[in-house]
C-alpha cells in the first residue's frame, strides 16, 4: 500500500472513529442521565435551553442553526417554551420580520438545575476511576476537544 492509501486508509478509521464515539455518547446520555420529563423538558428543549444559555438574545434561524434542526421545529419548540414561561420573545427593532428569543429566570434556573443533575451524576460515575485514569481521561477529552474545534475550523 502506498503513502497516500494508507493516509486515506488512517484518516478513514479516524472519522469512522469519532463518528462511533458520537454514537456511544448520544446512547449514553439518552440511556443514562434521568429524564426531564417530571417538568416537560425534553433533550430537545434542554439543549435549546442551553444554546439560549450560551447563546444570549437569539434569533430563530441562529438556535436552529447551532442545534442543527430546521427553523420550524425550534420555531414550534420556542413556542411551547414560551408558552411554558421557560423563555421570552421580544421584536428585532431593525427587522420587525424577526424576533428574539432569551431566557427568563425560570428557564435559566431549568438548564441550570438539568446541567447540575447530570454534573454531579457524572462525579458520581467518576468515582470508579482511579487517579491516573481520571487524568488520563481528561487529557484524552482535551485532545478530542481541540481535535472537534481544528475540524470545525474552515
Amino acid at each position: 500500500m502506498n503513502a497516500p492509501d494508507r493516509t486515506l486508509a488512517r484518516d478513514q478509521e479516524i472519522a469512522n472513529r469519532i463518528l462511533e464515539l458520537f454514537r456511544a455518547m448520544k446512547r449514553y446520555i439518552r440511556g443514562e442521565f434521568p429524564p426531564l420529563s417530571e417538568r416537560g423538558m425534553s433533550e430537545e428543549k434542554l439543549r435549546c435551553l442551553a444554546a439560549l444559555r450560551f447563546l444570549g438574545k437569539s434569533h430563530l434561524k441562529s438556535l436552529a442553526a447551532y442545534d442543527g434542526l430546521s427553523a420550524s421545529s425550534t420555531c414550534i419548540m420556542l413556542n411551547q417554551l414560551v408558552h411554558e414561561g421557560f423563555v421570552s420573545r421580544s421584536d428585532d427593532e431593525a427587522d420587525r420580520r424577526n424576533v428574539f428569543y432569551v431566557l427568563t429566570d425560570a428557564g435559566l434556573a431549568a438548564v441550570d438545575t438539568a446541567l447540575a443533575r447530570r454534573v454531579d451524576l457524572l462525579c458520581g460515575r467518576l468515582e470508579r476511576f482511579g487517579e491516573t485514569e481520571k487524568a488520563r481521561l481528561a487529557g484524552a477529552l482535551a485532545t478530542v476537544m481541540a481535535g472537534v474545534e481544528k475540524l470545525r475550523t474552515p
